[in-house]
């Protein structure tokens, strides 16, 4: 069994009742555990937290295990956030749920409506099975695929030096990485520094309750599609796409961006999540373009395909796939209505607008 029994849990349960919260908090715990994961997840591909540097005196530090009051509160406060659709189609109801890679301790858990489309569904649809030590090492050497490595000019190696110092990234661990590998593992780290950590992230927490609902998680991709749509660019592309962000970090934008897209998606504004390549500041050319379309749009069609899958074959589906792949035309649940299904955005309270708890962080994140 994939997931031992003093990680099952019953989120339901959790959010009525003030019983078995070390059982959530166990979950939390191996989540803060898993190592050796290498995964692309919308835009990046996500280093293990189990690098963390050693401690340093502005590093913020590597998560712990929550208190049980701290896991009481959480599951008292639980509320819906993010993005989650009922799409139907033959009698069949099945959702689609946008997904945050990284989030906060105190947004990972589950509110009652998501709950409730969870256990409505037959099995939970990731774009991979990030837990599954298969997946895992095919993840490890982008060789495997046949993608080539990358060698970052010598001025460029040392702004990523200085960028990733700033960000407590473990530079002798991420020196041997590809080049994209790296700026996406020093975006990981950085999150920190906003408490948005890859242990509390959607995935991770929707793994946990595979498991303890006893339902199977179906991968919706490959390790290659995901590696190749990050990676496998000509190396001049790579060297633009690695100079671009490292840009935007020593220009101060990096943590910005971040916040304000994780604090959209929590408050629910879809509308302004949909607006992100206009306010993100982060597409600089059409090499940026290109590759967002790549790692977004392109990868859309054999996401919201294999979603139609698992449905025509009689399965109620909880899809849950990066937030970034649900918004706009070419977003799965526009492609999924070209499918012949019928779209319904399931609101959560409060949403359409940042709520006062994510516009006083916000105001924090500012100081």
């Amino acid at each position: 069994m994939r997931y031992p029994k003093k990680f099952e849990f019953n989120f339901v349960h959790l959010l009525t009742t003030g019983k078995s919260m070390t059982v959530f908090m166990s979950i939390l715990q191996r989540c803060i555990r898993i190592h050796r994961i290498l995964v692309l997840l919308s835009a990046a591909l996500v280093a293990t937290t189990a690098f963390a540097q050693k401690d340093a005196p502005n590093c913020p530090a590597a998560p712990t295990q929550p208190s049980q009051e701290k896991v009481q509160e959480l599951a008292k406060s639980a509320k819906d956030r993010g993005f989650l659709w009922k799409i139907e189609k033959d009698g069949r109801t099945s959702y689609l749920f946008g997904t945050m890679h990284v989030n906060k301790l105190e947004w990972s858990m589950p509110g009652a409506k998501t709950v409730a489309a969870l256990r409505d569904s037959d099995v939970i649809a990731l774009e991979l099975d990030i837990l599954d030590p298969k997946i895992q090492t095919q993840m490890s050497d982008p060789a495997n695929f046949g993608i080539k490595p990358v060698q970052l000019p010598v001025k460029l190696k040392q702004r990523m030096e200085v960028v990733a110092q700033r960000a407590c990234a473990p530079i002798a661990m991420i020196a041997g990485m590809h080049p994209v590998m790296q700026i996406a593992t020093v975006a990981i780290f950085d999150a920190r520094f906003s408490n948005l950590e890859f242990g509390y992230g959607s995935e991770i927490v929707l793994s946990g309750a595979a498991g303890a609902m006893k339902k199977p998680i179906i991968g919706l991709e490959t390790p290659e599609i995901q590696m190749r749509a990050l990676m496998a660019g000509e190396p001049g592309e790579i060297i633009d796409i690695v100079e671009s962000g490292l840009s935007d970090f020593e220009a101060g934008k990096q943590r910005k961006q971040v916040v304000r897209l994780h604090n959209t998606w929590a408050s629910g504004d879809l509308t302004e999540f949909q607006r992100y390549e206009e306010w993100c500041d982060c597409i600089h050319g059409d090499t940026d373009r290109k590759f967002l379309k790549r790692v977004n749009d392109d990868r859309n069609p054999g996401l919201a395909a294999g979603i139609d899958k698992l449905h025509r074959d009689g399965k109620r589906v909880f899809a849950a796939v990066g937030s970034l792949h649900m918004v706009g035309a070419k977003g799965i649940p526009a492609l999924m209505k070209d499918m012949g299904y019928k779209i319904e955005r399931v609101m959560f309270d409060g949403t359409g607008s940042v709520n006062s708890e994510i516009k006083q962080e916000a105001k924090q994140e500012k100081k």
